[in-house]
């Protein structure tokens, strides 16, 4: 099947050479299983290149009368308040911010964006296989937002595309909400370089990280879901360095 927004930059994973006295040695390559909002407090000031993030909606679980049940159950459970999850962010990252995000989070989120100074775009992931959930009752459910948020002089590898991205649903079944890989590498491929850092704080079953990995760049992510923690930790293949392991006290 083909992807529309697919005609973007393509990069070859690359072997980067580590430097070991990084103000991020020890957090690289790791996924921590403890609350984002404890954990990027360990990480530098401006020392990311690039967030990008899928935070629980808070209003996927639907128990309306009339149509079917949707219970996506803890992937829907809003864990943390959004200001100071997104000033965390904005203290770290030295690039762009991509959230997915429930359409009642949108415009609190942008906002806060530009408050920050922050170029901002909405962002709609089209899903081109949606579900077929209670098609016969009303509209189908075919797409989720994702508020885009840039710095000044952050990495944007493409031109003049716009911002509705045509991408299918996986049907992976490792996470409720996980979206799929093939998006997360573009969006990743447009909005940084090899050797960059990408960081996830609600990483979920590892689909950024395995997109990083898979594209040459690091990778930094937290999950607090004891379940969703140790798939995405078997599905990178990773394990904490010890510096990592002392310092989350939650892993």
């Amino acid at each position: 099947m083909q992807h529309s927004i697919i005609g973007g930059p393509t990069h070859k994973p690359a072997r980067i050479k580590k430097d070991t006295s990084s103000p991020l040695q020890g957090l690289r390559n790791t996924i921590f299983n403890e609350d984002c909002l404890e954990g990027m407090k360990r990480i530098p000031d401006k020392s990311v290149t690039m967030v990008l993030t899928d935070i629980p909606y808070g209003e996927c679980n639907s128990f309306a009368p009339g149509i079917r049940q949707l219970n996506k159950g803890a992937a829907d459970t809003v864990t943390f308040d959004i200001e100071p999850f997104i000033r965390e962010i904005d203290r770290i990252v030295t690039g762009s911010v991509y959230t997915f995000c429930g359409f009642e989070q949108v415009s609190e989120i942008r906002k806060l964006l530009k408050s920050l100074g922050y170029t901002t775009r909405l962002c709609i992931w089209n899903k081109s296989n949606p579900m077929p959930l209670n098609g016969k009752n009303v509209w189908l459910s075919n797409v989720e937002a994702c508020i885009y948020g840039k710095k000044r002089h952050a990495t944007f590898n493409e031109h003049c595309k716009g911002t509705v991205w045509n991408f299918p649903v996986g049907r992976s079944k490792r996470h409720p909400t996980e979206k799929p890989l093939k998006l997360m590498e573009y969006l990743i491929s447009v909005s940084s370089d090899a050797g960059d850092v990408i960081l996830d704080p609600c990483m979920g079953s590892g689909t950024t990280a395995e997109a990083a990995k898979m594209l040459g760049r690091d990778y930094i992510g937290f999950e607090i879901n004891d379940d969703f923690y140790n798939v995405a930790m078997q599905r990178v293949g990773n394990r904490p360095s010890q510096d990592s392991a002392n310092a989350c006290a939650c892993s």
